[in-house]
């Protein structure tokens, strides 16, 4: 293998002949001139005259003996200078550089987490943040709204699914107040033919009441059925459940028209009740409380309490209370007492179920409660042609937390021991109260 030239072997020996770096040339030049080049070649001719310039001066000056002096004038350096630059020598490639090889590449590095959106009051956070808030907020706003309009479907539903009495034609629309004729009957105690001695059977009116509702609260005034009165339409004088008993050509409307004229005070909604029917809703408001000074039983309605005081009783226990028509007493002597008021004393027990039903029902804040107890009623409730759905919400909302007082009509026996008639003028001052 030859070995590398040496790239300044053209280069004189710099004690022998020294040389100079020409900064114009870009190389390096002899400080004097060649004895071999001058003899060899004939002197160059004299420039032309040129202006005058400014030599540089930036001279390096090459050699052992006059190093840090000033190069000293030469000869024919002018006409050196004008002379061609000699090609550079050639220098030997250089070896290709030889990369070592290095570990094999490893996995690539897991991306930086990105910074969380701020989240600081005032902060704006990201744009799908922004968004989901806005659907929060407006389900929250929509939802109650939502939550409503499906609570009146349900209740429009309902409504419609109870009778209609056409009786409407027949309402008054005066008074301070709203007068409310209840008619309660006990369908399954006519269907097995257990009514009273010498009553044709037939639907008829067990109960009838006139609940009214006004600024001062609302009050349940009880009209023993056993009232003489004169019938509408007829002018007959007989008993007041008469005038609904259908069996004798009598209905609702009567009955309105008669309740009306005897006793003098409007009538602005009627409404009918059955307590078999109502027995379902006294277990789906979770029981009523009425108040049992004695103890108490019937063998033939099933009623049997042994407890004192407010005593809750379940839908079958309550039936068999309103039912009762041999209500007997276990007073302090021991003995059994059976209620001698006879009727009159189950329109009494039967008032005060219905009061603490509806006390029950109107002071419940529970919608659950007050769904099932919807669903209940419409099975067991007829109403007057006239009232619809937000008429009844009123209604109800009317009686939302108060619970009927109870009013007692002032009547007296009459000779047959079987019959009552007004008290005057006791029952007058009692129904000027309801006008």
């Amino acid at each position: 293998m030859p070995e590398n030239p040496d790239p300044f072997a053209h280069l004189p020996e710099q004690e022998a002949d020294p040389v100079e770096w020409d900064p114009q040339q870009r190389r390096f030049i002899p400080h004097s001139p060649r004895a071999d080049s001058a003899a060899a070649s004939p002197p160059p001719p004299p420039p032309a005259a040129e202006p005058p310039q400014e030599r540089d001066q930036r001279r390096f000056f090459v050699g052992a003996s006059a190093v840090g002096q000033a190069p000293p004038p030469r000869a024919g350096a002018d006409a050196l200078a004008t002379q061609p630059p000699a090609p550079p020598p050639s220098l030997p490639p250089f070896p290709p550089t030889v990369v070592p090889p290095g570990p094999p590449p490893g996995p690539e590095p897991a991306p930086l987490p990105r910074p969380e959106p701020s989240t600081a009051p005032g902060g704006r956070g990201t744009p799908r943040r922004r968004r989901r808030l806005k659907w929060i907020v407006v389900i929250c706003l929509l939802l109650p709204i939502v939550l409503l309009a499906a609570g009146l479907i349900y209740a429009e539903i309902k409504f419609r699914q109870i009778e209609r009495v056409p009786v409407g034609s027949l309402l008054d629309g005066g008074g301070s107040g709203t007068n409310i004729l209840v008619v309660g009957s006990d369908t399954r105690a006519n269907a097995e033919g257990s009514t009273a001695a010498g009553e044709p059977p037939g639907e008829r009116a067990d109960t009838i009441m006139v609940l009214r509702l006004d600024g001062d609260g609302a009050k349940m005034l009880s009209i023993p059925r056993d009232l003489i009165v004169t019938l509408a339409d007829t002018g007959e004088r007989a008993r007041i459940n008469a005038a609904y008993n259908n069996d004798l050509g009598g209905g609702p409307g009567r009955l309105l028209k008669t309740v009306q004229q005897n006793f003098g005070i409007p009538i602005n909604r009627y409404m009918e009740v059955d307590f078999v029917s109502f027995a379902g809703l006294v277990d789906a408001v979770g029981g009523v409380n009425i108040d049992f000074p004695y103890p108490a039983f019937d063998s033939q309605s099933g009623l049997d309490v042994k407890q004192t005081g407010s005593v809750k009783l379940n839908g079958e226990q309550a039936l068999a209370y309103v039912r009762s028509r041999h209500y007997t007493e276990i007073k302090e002597d021991g003995k059994a007492h059976e209620d001698p008021t006879a009727d009159l004393g189950r329109v009494e027990r039967q008032q005060a179920f219905m009061r603490a039903v509806m006390g029950k029902v109107a002071g419940s804040r529970n919608p659950i409660t007050l769904l099932r107890a919807g669903g209940e009623v419409t099975d067991g409730l007829r109403v007057d042609d006239k009232l619809g759905l937000f008429g009844a919400i009123r209604l109800a909302w009317d009686m939302k937390g108060s619970h009927p007082e109870s009013v007692t009509l002032p009547v007296a026996v009459n000779g047959d021991n079987a019959t009552l008639h007004l008290q005057q003028p006791e029952a007058n001052q009692v129904l000027a109260g309801f006008k």
